[in-house]
């Protein structure tokens, strides 16, 4: 989006853009974007608040005043949390799969592996289903079984495959974390057992309930003492949210 903003301007058409990745924002550097630090694919904040969502695009919207550019931006305010969810609401769902820890000699880190695979399998099932109804998928990069190699791989120190248009493994990281939540979303919205009113509730289900939830921290904690910068950026902000990251 902000290479198509410079190439916009080019024509005299002046352009704004919602910046949820600010490390993107500031390589790129288009002529003007608003930075916010909301989850990734909620650019707006919490859905169901228009008048907070009102209040970014119009912040957004304020940047046109600017003549020149790159002008980054930061929105001052965290997303509004969403309202006590009610009695019933409190019990989410479990995932469907035995967290018992498998035989054997296998260290901690492959037992939860073995652990993510088996409920990836358990839920193939109900992401088809999800991807059937709606005829696509959100999952932009990859799939699944791919997300899962992705942080199989980075967490046995295993090379990582890298092709042109995922140009390092930090960004790699980030953009298999996206689709697996993306994945997620879309298994248990057709699931008829589970009820998840909002996306808090989803965040409270993924990031407590989950093998993936688990799979992910432990993929941040390896950023964090990583000497790369990028991967060291990952780990603080990028990969579990701040509300999450001790649950």
């Amino acid at each position: 989006m902000g290479a198509l903003g410079h190439y916009l301007e080019t024509q005299g058409i002046p352009t704004t853009q919602i910046s949820l990745i600010r490390e993107h924002t500031q390589t790129i550097q288009p002529p003007r974007a608003l930075w916010v630090p909301f989850a990734l694919g909620r650019p707006l904040g919490r859905p169901g608040d228009p008048a907070f969502q009102t209040r970014v695009i119009l912040a957004a919207l304020a940047l046109l005043e600017a003549e020149t550019g790159p002008v980054l931006t930061d929105f001052p305010d965290d997303a509004p949390e969403a309202s006590e969810p009610a009695e019933a609401e409190m019990d989410l769902p479990a995932c469907p799969v035995s967290l018992a820890r498998p035989e054997g000699q296998k260290t901690e880190t492959e037992q939860l592996l073995e652990t993510f695979r088996q409920e990836l399998a358990d839920s193939r099932s109900w992401y088809d289903m999800a991807t059937a109804r709606r005829g696509f998928s959100s999952v932009a990069y990859f799939a699944p079984q791919a997300a899962f190699q992705v942080f199989n791989d980075f967490l046995l120190d295993k090379p990582i495959p890298l092709d042109g248009n995922i140009a390092s493994t930090a960004l790699a990281l980030r953009l298999a974390a996206q689709d697996l939540k993306a994945a997620y979303f879309e298994s248990v919205m057709v699931r008829p057992d589970v009820t998840l009113p909002d996306d808090t509730a989803f965040n409270r289900w993924f990031w407590q309930k989950t093998a993936a939830g688990e799979v992910l921290r432990a993929v941040r904690d390896k950023c964090r003492a990583a000497d790369d910068a990028a991967l060291k950026l990952n780990g603080d902000l990028l990969l579990v949210p701040m509300d999450q990251a001790f649950a």
